[in-house]
């Protein structure tokens, strides 16, 4: 079976000195099939039943959660391999801005000092050789439907937001104004890049929160 796999063309955020704009790609989604949505899919092709699939993913959320936290990585035959991700927690520092604390012995780093940012996984080489192995083509999609968001209405109605909840995320992002995940995300690239910028963002766990500078 043939597979068009649909693709949008991003700005790559610039960092302090550099002078030349690049750009990425990344799939363009349809939409999110969430777990109901997939026992659904799967018992209407007579592969397993609705009951049994979510009682299935119910306990393995749980026992994964389990193993994990015990001392245990995962690994599913297949598909692969699940493991914590631990960092270095985030403290403030004279300015008020959390960042992370950095050690000169390993002996000074304790466990008061850690958390749990996420979790990794690896994919199998059986995973990545059934992707591998379809027909595949691929098509540029242009956002040329997409809502236009000022840099002024952007900045704000996150300014506000801020004021009232301390930071955002990309989906507030997309909630506030009404636009795809794609769109939020250039959005947000293009605020954090802009000359002398109004907002930062910084990792947290796996993914990114958004700040106003000076708080």
């Amino acid at each position: 079976m043939d597979r068009t796999i649909n693709f949008e063309v991003h700005p790559t955020p610039m960092k302090p000195g550099d002078s030349v704009q690049t750009y990425h790609v990344r799939q363009s989604l349809k939409n999110t099939m969430r777990t109901d949505e997939l026992a659904d899919y799967l018992a209407q092709h007579g592969l397993i039943s609705k009951g049994v699939f979510l009682m299935v993913m119910e306990q393995l959320k749980k026992e994964l959660a389990d193993l994990l936290l015990s001392g245990h990585d995962v690994h599913l035959d297949g598909i692969g391999r699940f493991a914590l991700q631990l960092g270095v927690k985030k403290v403030p520092n004279e300015e008020g801005k959390l960042v992370r604390k950095t050690f000169q012995s390993p002996d000074e780093l304790t466990g008061h000092d850690l958390t749990i940012e996420g979790i990794t996984f690896v994919p199998d080489r059986d995973m990545l050789d059934r992707l591998h192995s379809r027909n595949i083509s691929f098509h540029r999609v242009k956002r040329n439907n997409e809502q236009d968001v000022s840099q002024a209405q952007l900045l704000t109605i996150l300014d506000l937001y801020c004021r009232e909840h301390g930071s955002f995320t990309r989906k507030d992002v997309q909630y506030l104004f009404g636009v795809t995940r794609y769109r939020a995300q250039q959005l947000l690239d293009e605020l954090v890049c802009a000359p002398a910028p109004k907002f930062y963002r910084e990792k947290h766990g796996p993914s990114y929160i958004y700040r106003k500078k000076g708080t």
